[in-house]
């Protein structure tokens, strides 16, 4: 797949900085990953949490003082380490986000106990989530031109919830990709997983999902849900600032 999967649609933005890096020891990664986590049941059913925790360690390192560059109003290279994001995500898993047991994280109850989350620590933010088609891209583009991370499903098959059809996550193919074009290649395929949306640019999106960079296609997004899954199951979490 080339040139970010084609330029069907003019979508264009991203974060204002890269997603956070977590140092582990020698280990780097592209926000949280569950695989950080101590249990085996925690990791596979981690990835709402991992996501919620991305979101909200992204805002607040914003939000702190004197973390930003003073002539340009950017950050720059925040880093945490694994304490770090294994104290937020246990955090919001024991007092905000229930888990449901052997399923994870519900979409519903991650909107709802972000709310909680943004309550309580006064942060100035709402969250629902989406379960119609319409406009669910333009709100990934106003959410990351808000400098919002999106959390986005890969929803289970529905009506057989237990199928097997997956969506596929592309990796970018550095020998084969020049200055005037990207190459991109398919490294594995997922669903019933929630990964970080971090820029969307033409039918492309930037993602994290195991601490990876990872790169999704709009089109076959948009064909996993009508064709496998439904928008209730393969949606966002839309966030949007309150304005009091």
């Amino acid at each position: 797949m080339k040139a970010l999967f084609g330029e069907k649609y003019k979508y264009s933005a991203a974060l204002s900085q890269d997603l956070f890096t977590i140092v582990d020891g020698n280990m780097k990664y592209y926000g949280g990953s569950q695989n950080l986590y101590s249990t085996q049941k925690e990791k596979s059913c981690g990835c709402g949490i991992s996501g919620a925790a991305d979101v909200v360690m992204y805002i607040e390192a914003l939000k702190t003082p004197g973390s930003a560059d003073p002539e340009t109003g950017r950050h720059h290279g925040i880093v945490y380490d694994k304490a770090t994001f294994l104290s937020k995500s246990m955090e919001l898993r024991k007092k905000y986000i229930p888990i449901i047991p052997g399923r994870g994280v519900n979409s519903f109850l991650l909107a709802w106990g972000l709310n909680r989350y943004f309550r309580k620590q006064k942060m100035g933010y709402r969250s629902r989530w989406k379960w119609t088609w319409f406009k669910k891209w333009q709100i990934v583009e106003r959410m990351l031109k808000d400098d919002i991370p999106v959390i986005l499903a890969i929803g289970n098959n529905f009506p057989l919830l237990w199928g097997k059809k997956e969506l596929s996550l592309y990796v970018k193919d550095e020998a084969e990709s020049t200055a005037e074009e990207a190459v991109y290649k398919k490294q594995q395929s997922v669903c019933g997983h929630f990964v970080v949306v971090t820029a969307i640019e033409g039918n492309c999106l930037m993602v994290s999902s195991w601490g990876k960079r990872f790169y999704i296609s709009i089109d076959e997004y948009d064909q996993y849900v009508k064709k496998h899954s439904i928008n209730v199951y393969s949606n966002i979490l839309e966030i949007k600032k309150k304005f009091c």
